[in-house]
Order: structure tokens, then sequence, then C-alpha cells
């Protein structure tokens, strides 16, 4: 690049303008609310104003995992917790965090249920109407 080109687009007020005018083109970052991660895109295309929002529930073997994804306008598709990758799909991507994150993935062990507490009488209960002896 020339020096004279880089020295001027550099300058604080192009600079600026450029990016500003970047930003507005640029997707909005994923959101993590309460109902998934969410991806919003827009664009602009022969006049008319675009915009895709995009909402993940993923479930794990049943689970509901909260995994930060993102789509970009090439409709590539990243997750923070894997910021060097970009995948084809969100399948893709949950493959991608179940190898990368096996522990996360591991079946918990099982707890041994409680039994509910025997329905017998107490010593003294017993005592009282029972005349059975030991």
């Amino acid at each position: 690049m020339e020096t004279k080109k880089l020295e001027t687009g550099a300058a604080p007020q192009k600079l600026g303008e450029y990016l500003s005018r970047t930003r507005e083109k640029a997707p909005m970052h994923a959101g993590h609310g309460a109902g998934g991660a969410q991806s919003v895109r827009k664009d602009d295309y022969r006049g008319h104003e675009i915009e895709i929002v995009t909402t993940y529930k993923i479930l794990v073997d049943g689970k509901k995992i909260r995994a930060p994804l993102g789509v970009d306008a090439a409709g590539r598709v990243h997750c923070h917790s894997l910021p060097n990758y970009q995948t084809a799909s969100a399948v893709d991507m949950v493959r991608a965090l179940i190898d990368g994150f096996p522990e996360e993935f591991e079946p918990k062990p099982t707890q041994r249920k409680s039994r509910p507490a025997s329905r017998r009488k107490s010593r003294s209960a017993a005592k009282k109407g029972s005349k059975h002896e030991h």
C-alpha cells in the first residue's frame, strides 16, 4: 500500500467516518438472553433493508446448553467459546464444542435415589399398640 494513502486513511476524521459506515453494515453482536443465543444480520440490497434474526436453542443429550453462536453475513457460524473456528452450520459448531470441551458433555454420575422413610411406627408407638415380641 502507498504510504501517502495509508497516512490519509488513518487520519482520525477519515478513519472515524470509515468505521461508522462499516459498523452500520456489520452484523450485530449475538445476544445471550434466556431464549438462547441470538444473532442479528442486516444488509441493504437494491434499496431494501434486510434484517435476519436467528435464535438458537441447543440441546445435547436432551439438556439445554448455552453456546453463544453467531452467524455472519455469509452464513458462517462462529462461537465465542471457539473464537478461531467458523463452521458451515450450527450442527458442525456444536460438534466442534463437543470435541473441544469433552468434559462438559460427559454424562453426570447418577446419584442413588434415597428410599422414602419406612412406614413403620416409632418404638414407643409400636410398644403401645403392638403385642408382637422379639
